[in-house]
């Protein structure tokens, strides 16, 4: 292995090595920011589910304190109460106790629009509701009521929904015990690790919001009042038509009867759909009235109130769902972030598979994108600058070797020859001979010298053009000029053509065309000398705007392997022919740099000329130069 392919070989191990650290780092960044990322969609997908589980507790929580807040009365057809006036028939003020009112929910009709139904049910088996139909009967919803939930029934659901409620806030002192015990069993010290919670947080949270439900229906339960139940029974009895004729207005209050609330909060419970009514949810409450237990409550359209809720978290979850809980299952752990506190509902979220890990590559794939593209960029960049790195230093390695291997032959001539001619070694009659041959080896030095210099000053852009008016004539006449010379010192046929009308005017640098010109006919000679009929032929061609100036030798052409790279500085054939003509690869370089600097090219069209069996080159050069 050569020390050119060494080279390559280290620096080609150290970038990969670099770019497979460069890119692993990526990859586990990448990999661990996405992980990130899912986590914080998960964190934020649950910060939504617990506000919008809160949003739809806070409104129901609102609806029980505003109907706890109910007075006792309010669920009764008729009622009495202190007036501020009472008239007689006649429009005279009277003294009076008490009047008789209508129930504000048979004037008003019910709170909400997903309200069916107010009723009250006695312990005894009666049922009213303070609402009344077109035909001033009771509604028929609540003969389906009786029906569907005697008093027998209403009373077992209501303990279970209490019972069930109560479980709820055992479960959460049994958490608590646990973690005291444990505590205890740690000496009295607390050595939770930070992932242990007793209770988790949302339990604790589903908690919370219970216990504000509670609270919020304690504050606002009505205090105890005076019914006489029995004088609106009589007054009842009196006018059935109308019970609140003018003529019957005004009662003297029989000794009232204290009426009040329990602390208990109103029990919920679903009420099974069937074939002609729909799924139903029952809110009720527990009021006293001479020692008799009464229920008072509503009941609710499931669907209407679901729409309502739903409507209510839109922003968040458009696609969300309520699922009911079976009035037997008190809510655990598993449900408790989802689970609605006032009504025993679950919140359900439809989440598609793939959706978090969606959310998680929208959110960074800028950021991604970005970052990979900057490294990238910066593995580009290091490839490349690792490429001109090497390529830089193989040209200074060919450089040394070629130069060093042209200057040993003139040199050795001239220390020999001098040496010769010191010493008196060499007769008179070949001394002449001796200075031609130091003469042409100190051409062939000072040739390569200035090669050399030539490149340097083109690659450091130190080379102004010249250019002048002339003709296609006169461009031909001093290019055959240049053809003859080189031609008839290597012993072979020059031949030019010229396809372009001579008169026509050009403005262009004829010295550096006669340069590049130059370099491709000496190369051309020198590959054709050893040919069967050696020739060189150089065409001149054109279009509108440019010049084509073709060189075709009959040599043995160029390899392919070659091809790839004459352009380049220090680069000779490979045929051992060829490295025999001695050189330094930097003829081509220059005619190529010299032609991109009057703003042409210089091309390899052929390998094999189908005419001539050489190497076919084409400079190509605009008509005129702007000025």
């Amino acid at each position: 292995m050569t020390g050119s392919q060494k080279n390559k070989l280290a620096s080609l191990v150290g970038f990969v090595l670099i770019a497979v650290l460069v890119v692993g780092g990526m990859a586990w960044a990448t990999v661990a920011t996405f992980d990130l990322e899912k986590e914080n969609v998960r964190r934020e997908h649950l910060k939504n589910v617990l506000l919008a589980v809160s949003e739809i507790d806070s409104h129901i929580r609102g609806v029980l304190k505003s109907e706890t807040s109910r007075p006792f009365t309010d669920y009764l057809k008729l009622h009495t109460a202190e007036p501020v006036a009472g008239w007689s028939e006649g429009g005279a003020t009277e003294d009076v106790d008490l009047v008789v009112l209508r129930s504000p929910i048979r004037e008003s009709g019910p709170a909400y629009e997903w309200v069916d139904l107010y009723f009250q049910a006695v312990e005894d088996g009666t049922w009213s509701t303070p609402q009344v139909a077109a035909d001033g009967r009771d509604p028929e919803m609540l003969e389906w009521l009786q029906a569907v939930l005697p008093i027998r029934e209403l009373e077992k659901r209501v303990r279970q929904a209490t019972k069930r409620d109560e479980a709820v806030a055992d479960s959460v002192d049994g958490l608590s015990s646990v973690r005291r015990n444990a505590q205890a069993a740690r000496g009295g010290h607390s050595h939770r690790r930070p992932h242990e919670h007793f209770p988790p947080p949302a339990w604790r949270d589903y908690q919370r919001r219970r216990e504000s439900r509670i609270a919020a229906q304690r504050e606002s339960l009505p205090g105890d009042q005076c019914v006489p139940v029995r004088l609106v029974e009589e007054f009842l009895a009196g006018s059935p038509s109308d019970p609140l004729a003018p003529d019957r207005h005004l009662y003297v209050c029989t000794p009232p009867v204290a009426v009040g609330l329990s602390l208990d909060p109103m029990a919920t419970f679903w009420i099974e759909p069937s074939d002609e009514i729909g799924r139903k949810l029952a809110f009720v409450r527990t009021g006293y009235e001479d020692d008799k237990l009464v229920r008072q409550g509503f009941i609710a359209d499931w669907e209407k109130l679901k729409n309502e809720l739903l409507s209510m978290i839109k922003p968040w979850f458009p696609e969300a769902d309520l699922e009911p809980l079976p009035d037997e299952l008190a809510v655990d752990l598993a449900t408790s972030e989802t689970a609605i506190a006032s009504i025993n509902v679950r919140l359900q979220v439809p989440e598609s598979p793939g959706e978090t890990s969606a959310a998680a590559w929208r959110n960074i794939r800028g950021v991604m994108y970005t970052t990979w593209g900057v490294a990238v960029a910066v593995l580009v960049l290091a490839a490349w600058g690792v490429r001109n790195l090497v390529a830089l230093t193989e040209r200074r390695m060919q450089f040394a070797y070629a130069v060093t291997h042209e200057l040993r032959t003139p040199l050795t001539t001239f220390r020999l020859y001098a040496d010769m001619l010191s010493a008196g070694l060499v007769p008179e009659d070949a001394k002449e001979e001796y200075l031609d041959t130091l003469n042409r080896e100190s051409m062939r030095l000072s040739s390569l010298v200035e090669g050399v210099l030539e490149y340097a000053r083109i690659e450091n852009q130190k080379v102004r053009l010249k250019p002048v008016e002339t003709d296609a004539d006169a461009l031909m006449a001093s290019v055959a000029d240049t053809l003859n010379k080189r031609c008839d010192s290597s012993g072979v046929e020059p031949r030019s053509e010229s396809k372009v009308d001579g008169s026509r005017q050009l403005r262009i640098d004829v010295d550096a065309v006669n340069q590049i010109l130059g370099v491709l006919i000496a190369n051309a000679c020198r590959h054709a000398r050893d040919s069967d009929s050696p020739a060189v032929l150089v065409r001149l061609t054109g279009d509108e705007g440019r010049l084509y100036l073709d060189v075709i030798d009959s040599g043995p052409g160029i390899d392919r392997a070659d091809a790839r790279t004459i352009f380049k500085p220090f680069r000779r054939g490979r045929r051992a022919a060829v490295a025999a003509h001695g050189g330094i690869g930097l003829g081509l370089a220059l005619a190529r740099d010299w032609a991109q600097l009057v703003g042409g090219r210089l091309d390899l069209i052929a390998r094999h000329h189908s005419q001539y069996g050489g190497a076919h080159f084409r400079l190509t050069i605009p008509a005129r130069i702007p000025e």
